[in-house]
């Protein structure tokens, strides 16, 4: 385990890899490209084309509004897919405008016209008066050209592998995700934890 060691270029050597990092090389048989909006870039650093991944901004705002009694307020959203709004306290929601801004990787933070958009949606659906923003957030969602998740050996090179592209759906997929890609490196038949999952469904550079 290495933190703070940047990939600046990695090469096969013989039957392995050869990774360049500020922190000192790393030999390797395998590499797994979780790099979210980076997954191309590091793809590119190994010698390979990306698959078109495209990182966008999402949006959150944590509002404190003159209503109470709402920490157990399910996820509501419009028919429209314009915004969405969940209890997060007693007196607190959180709201997104469902923004997807396409940007390169980055350090993602929000911008204020979409902090705005979010505000003004909400306050269309709701007569809660809004009495502060208590936090603003963004992140990067990371979508290939097909939408699906990417899950498996680079048939252009099959000691790498990408896991990558999970779009806004990582955390809900993390258990069975992590487990499909873990039994795939393995070279393991799928466990009854993965009936009805198809490896091919994921597979990079299928289409």
């Amino acid at each position: 385990m290495r933190t703070d060691s940047a990939l600046r270029s990695a090469r096969r050597s013989g039957d392995s890899w050869l990774a360049e990092t500020n922190g000192g090389d790393i030999a390797a048989g395998i590499i797994v490209n979780a790099a979210g909006a980076w997954a191309d870039q590091v793809a590119e650093q190994s010698g390979l084309p990306g698959i078109a991944l495209e990182p966008r901004r999402r949006t959150v705002v944590q509002l404190r509004v003159g209503r109470s009694g709402l920490r157990d307020l399910p996820l509501v959203t419009d028919l429209h897919a314009s915004f969405y709004f969940k209890g997060e306290g007693d007196n607190a929601v959180w709201v997104s405008p469902l923004d997807e801004t396409l940007v390169g990787p980055c350090d993602a933070a929000p911008e204020e016209i979409d902090v705005a958009i979010a505000i003004d949606r909400f306050c269309h659906a709701v007569d809660w008066p809004v009495e502060a923003v208590e936090r603003k957030w963004a992140g990067l969602r990371s979508f290939a050209p097909t939408r699906a998740m990417q899950f498996g050996f680079d048939p252009l090179e099959p000691c790498f592998f990408w896991c990558a592209g999970q779009g806004g759906m990582g955390i809900q997929t993390a258990p069975a995700a992590s487990l499909l890609c873990a039994t795939l490196i393995r070279g393991e038949p799928l466990s009854p934890e993965l009936a009805g999952i198809h490896p091919k469904d994921f597979a990079p550079r299928t289409s």
